[in-house]
């Protein structure tokens, strides 16, 4: 039996403060909805008998974070996750590693050669660092040595706009060097950007806690939404959840206490800073949350005003929806804004997140998943307790202000 060939890739993540190791969780869920195992995707990392849980995967226990080496067979995998990725800025096809300059020319690839030699290929140059930063002056030299007729002697022909290749050294916290290339056409480059397009900034339709763009689609990454999944998010808000959801093809419900929200009185506002207001397509009417879904050209989610936390909210269905994604109100935006003490604030949240799995018992199909935003304050440990029902799949801290910060939860239904 011939054994498929593994090729080795660099995964690049994003490293962002705000987001923190949202990227790893990000990752590990791409790859599983694309039907690579976590336990595969970090094989090289960790005994198969002391494999740690997802959650327990972090930037401290893979070395030379955020530059992730993995073994791939099935190369296909790499755009079908960027295309939905927002934090893994890239994914490189690793050509070459080295503890110096010398060592990574020598080490060489020799299925690499076949980019590197051939004269009828474009390219372009660049490098990545983490935790420090280079000048200009050594960024070219850098390139010289290591693409140039001292190093791989590259025969591509230079194009900056639009390469059919590019070729990446990176240059690790240890001062070690990885060479790799991507051939990602710059158009498919511009498609992995998708996300840019839905920035709250030039969101038509607003509310005073708007759930971020890149949040929600990593949310939605979570929840690993796929096209004709079933969606609900109990506090819809101005509908951020389920616009992201909605752009992976989900069809989307939603409820929302505030009917004031929903329909664009008080607290909803028009941004008059959004393009869509020049937009052809725009028509004039009374701002209300649907707008944002015809901003994008996406189908308009189904809507109740109700407030799930009350005993008489009993939906009718029962297994129902594929995935729920919600930011529950008394988080950490909202319990700013109100007075009293933290004692009561705290009862209040735990009231809700109680409410929440109790929906979520009910119309969650089993395998389904719950995906939430849970605040911190200080001295809160950081944890997720269990809960009946279901499985704990992941969750990572977002730094807030003011020493408070907040958790990113998956959970499955079993």
């Amino acid at each position: 039996m011939i054994q498929e060939q593994e090729h080795t890739v660099t995964l690049v993540i994003n490293q962002s403060i705000e987001m923190g190791e949202f990227g790893i969780q990000e990752a590990i869920q791409l790859f599983e909805l694309f039907g690579l195992s976590y336990q595969e995707l970090f094989k090289q990392y960790f005994p198969i008998d002391q494999f740690p849980k997802k959650y327990q995967i972090t930037s401290q226990t893979l070395p030379n974070y955020p530059f992730v080496d993995i073994q791939l067979k099935d190369l296909d995998l790499i755009p079908k996750v960027l295309s939905r990725s927002i934090l893994i800025h890239d994914i490189l096809y690793t050509m070459s590693r080295g503890n110096t300059l010398d060592e990574l020319s020598n080490n060489v690839l020799p299925q690499a050669m076949q980019y590197i030699q051939n004269p009828n290929l474009s390219c372009k140059c660049d490098i990545i660092t983490s935790y420090f930063k280079i000048t200009q002056e050594k960024r070219v030299q850098l390139i010289e040595q290591v693409f140039g007729e001292k190093g791989f002697n590259c025969q591509n022909t230079i194009n900056l706009t639009e390469p059919d290749i590019l070729y990446y050294l990176i240059i690790t916290k240890d001062q070690k060097y990885i060479a790799g290339c991507t051939l990602t056409k710059k158009k498919k480059r511009r498609e992995k950007n998708f996300a840019r397009n839905y920035e709250l900034p030039n969101r038509i339709y607003l509310g005073p806690v708007s759930l971020a763009h890149d949040l929600a689609f990593l949310m939605a990454n979570q929840a690993q939404v796929q096209e004709n999944d079933l969606v609900f998010d109990p506090f819809a808000g101005t509908g951020s959840s389920l616009v992201a959801c909605s752009h992976f093809g989900a069809i989307c419900f939603g409820s929302e206490i505030d009917g004031y929200l929903m329909k664009g009185h008080c607290i909803g506002y028009l941004n008059k800073k959004s393009t869509y207001l020049k937009d052809p397509n725009y028509k004039q009417v009374k701002p209300y949350i649907h707008l944002n879904f015809h901003q994008y050209n996406l189908p308009t989610p189904n809507l109740i005003q109700a407030d799930v936390h009350l005993p008489n909210f009993n939906p009718r269905i029962e297994s129902f929806f594929d995935a729920i994604i919600c930011d529950p109100p008394y988080g950490i935006r909202a319990s700013i804004q109100q007075d009293g003490n933290e004692q009561d604030l705290q009862a209040n949240r735990t009231a809700i997140y109680k409410r929440m799995f109790e929906v979520a018992r009910k119309v969650l199909r089993r395998g389904g998943r719950l995906v939430y935003l849970y605040p911190l304050f200080k001295g809160m440990e950081k944890k997720v307790d269990k809960e009946e029902g279901f499985e704990l799949i992941d969750f990572r801290e977002q730094k807030m202000v003011d020493k408070r910060s907040r958790l990113l939860v998956t959970m499955e239904k079993l």
